[in-house]
């Protein structure tokens, strides 16, 4: 199975679609965080959000970060995300849980929080200024709350679904969402027709579970003889920082910063907040570091 992103428009011209399958990029990521079902079911769905975000506002390898803070108890969620479909994120508190709701799901709304606020940051090149984007947390749901965010920030009224499915042992089942953006050429009766169609419209989760095809997401919506694909994209996740990297990086530290470390610490450990893996630095290695910075 290879987790994909697609985008179409309807043959009327009314709207835009993208729909996404990343099942295997969320069961990777979240399990590298150690997850709980309800951590794994908010970062699954920040990141699925993420990637529906800036496909739609975004072009090339301009990028995108996500934040949604609403002082719950899950913490902060950050993602990163680029209109080539590649995608990271972290939850401050991967391993929250909470009692489930009464139909069984798991209570998202409540471990987000909405005592804060949903911030979009678009880095579109060297050439133009990063624009930010803020507004208040309506639900905590991350999927009403982009929702909120597209409509209100970047006046494109648009629709936006996230879903992650998790089973009894934390394996990710299925991973998906869509949005739907208007076009100039929408009418009101369009409009209406959405709407209605939304409200009935079946869980995302079993629509994917039987072959994981994003485009049919889009299909159940709209049909797909009304539903022109115009392309596809592959959904992966971040390469990982390397250690060499991270040794640039602590190497921009001032020199009696890394002297502190070596004498107090005897080395540097570094979580990498995307991974949730420790890089290790030792006290040889990290007085090669101070060297080299002193020898510049």
């Amino acid at each position: 199975m290879t987790d994909e992103l697609v985008r179409a428009i309807t043959k009327n011209n009314a709207f835009r679609a993208i729909a996404v399958d990343a099942t295997d990029m969320v069961q990777k990521i979240t399990e590298n965080q150690k997850a709980s079902n309800l951590g794994k079911t908010i970062l699954g769905r920040a990141l699925i959000g993420g990637l529906l975000l800036s496909n739609a506002l975004l072009k090339d390898d301009d990028r995108l970060v996500l934040t949604i803070d609403g002082n719950g108890p899950a913490g902060k969620i950050v993602v990163e995300t680029s209109a080539e479909g590649q995608v990271r994120g972290y939850v401050s508190n991967p391993e929250v849980t909470l009692p489930l709701n009464e139909d069984g799901s798991e209570n998202v709304g409540a471990a987000v929080g909405v005592d804060g606020y949903l911030t979009v940051t678009k880095d579109m090149g060297e050439d133009m200024e990063p624009f930010t984007g803020k507004v208040q947390l309506a639900t905590g749901e991350i999927g009403d709350d982009l929702t909120y965010y597209m409509a209100k920030s970047e006046q494109i009224p648009s629709a936006v679904a996230v879903s992650v499915e998790v089973d009894s042992d934390g394996n990710v089942i299925s991973a998906g969402g869509f949005i739907v953006s208007a076009l100039p050429d929408a009418t009101d009766a369009d409009l209406d027709t959405l709407e209605e169609k939304l409200q009935h419209y079946p869980s995302i989760a079993s629509i994917l579970e039987t072959n994981h095809v994003p485009m049919e997401l889009l299909d159940q919506l709209f049909g797909a003889k009304d539903l022109e694909q115009v392309d596809a994209t592959p959904v992966t996740s971040y390469p990982e920082t390397s250690k060499a990297r991270y040794a640039q990086m602590l190497e921009t530290l001032p020199v009696a910063d890394l002297q502190e470390m070596l004498d107090q610490d005897h080395g540097v450990k570094i979580t990498d907040r995307f991974t949730g893996k420790e890089i290790d630095f030792n006290a040889e290695e990290l007085q090669a570091l101070i060297s080299e910075a002193e020898d510049k």
